[in-house]
């Protein structure tokens, strides 16, 4: 099978065989700026050199490609919406594009939803029948799978878990709206939240630590609170409790048997898993918060390629998708 993953730096792709290994990786800079022909362009070419690569090493031919991009999109019709981190992107059908171009049934879906059929299918969540995926990195995102279905809904957009609301006073989120997790949690709201203590000055350790206030960026921030920085340490504790929040909702909502925390800022802050736990247990009910397993996500960067692998083998004899991959 080969893979895609469409960000908003960086455009990858590679070969993923059955056994999960990942090869024939290639990669270029997403540079969306430069329009949505352009981009879909080198798209295409590197999804072609890596086809290339794996026929010349001798690797089982792909027999369809999987696309991860952000969302919204719609999965069915094979349709990027309009994702706030592609700029111009509208309605673009990217699925038959990239079909029309190689030659293979091709399939898309949103990353989040990609990296739960990862943890799911391979991974932290193998077995599980109802399971909740949340990465924690720049913003927050998520994928469902429910009595072992993936969770779609009606519009594409099932799995927003970034947008709930856990202070109905709090920041701004990027949508417009106030306290959802995303607007305190993320890794975007942790610099906001230190740059405010730049401009207060109310962080010595944090000012040390970057020249330019314009180039703080959450990990900064984090070096600031590992150096002993009460003030820095206290919004990553703040981001910590609202994905907490959050998970103890979904927890309530969903019972799931499997919360699988993936991204940047879950991968490397030990603590975010910790005060996860403490806030389901706190917040949710008895039973379910005892049920529920916390797990760390088992794949780390390689999860939007390896999470292709059950798109295109669960979706390329389903009528439903077919319409959009040829």
């Amino acid at each position: 099978m080969l893979a895609i993953d469409l960000g908003g730096t960086q455009i990858r792709a590679a070969h993923v065989a059955a056994d999960l290994t990942v090869s024939c990786r290639h990669a270029v800079p997403t540079d969306s700026a430069s329009g949505v022909e352009d981009v879909v362009e080198r798209l295409c070419a590197l999804a072609s050199e890596a086809l290339t690569a794996a026929r010349v090493e001798g690797l089982e031919a792909p027999i369809g490609i999987g696309i991860s991009a952000p969302g919204p999109l719609d999965p069915w019709a094979g349709v990027v919406v309009s994702p706030p981190n592609l700029a111009a992107w509208h309605n673009v059908p990217l699925a038959r594009l990239v079909s029309a171009r190689l030659g293979l049934p091709t399939f898309l879906e949103r990353d989040t939803n990609v990296a739960v059929m990862a943890e799911w299918r391979f991974g932290a969540a193998q077995g599980a029948r109802t399971v909740v995926y949340v990465t924690i990195s720049t913003g927050i995102g998520g994928g469902i799978v429910i009595d072992a279905r993936p969770l779609i809904g009606l519009d594409g957009t099932a799995g927003e878990v970034g947008h709930l609301t856990v202070d109905i006073d709090g920041p701004l989120c990027g949508d417009g709206q106030r306290g959802h997790a995303e607007a305190i949690g993320s890794g975007i709201a942790i610099r906001r939240d230190g740059m405010a203590l730049l401009e207060q000055g109310a962080s010595p350790t944090l000012a040390a630590l970057v020249s330019d206030p314009q180039q703080l960026s959450a990990r900064d921030v984090a070096d600031a609170a590992d150096s002993g920085d009460a003030a820095c340490a206290a919004i990553y504790e703040r981001a910590y409790i609202a994905v907490g929040a959050m998970c103890a909702g979904l927890v309530n909502l969903l019972n799931p048997e499997v919360i699988v925390l993936g991204g940047s800022i879950a991968e490397h802050r030990p603590r975010l898993h910790v005060v996860v736990g403490r806030e389901i247990a706190e917040r949710s009910f008895p039973r379910p918060a005892a049920r529920v397993r916390l797990e760390h996500a088992r794949f780390s960067d390689d999860v939007s390629l390896i999470g292709a692998l059950p798109i295109v083998n669960e979706r390329i004899a389903d009528p439903a998708y077919r319409r959009a991959s040829a």
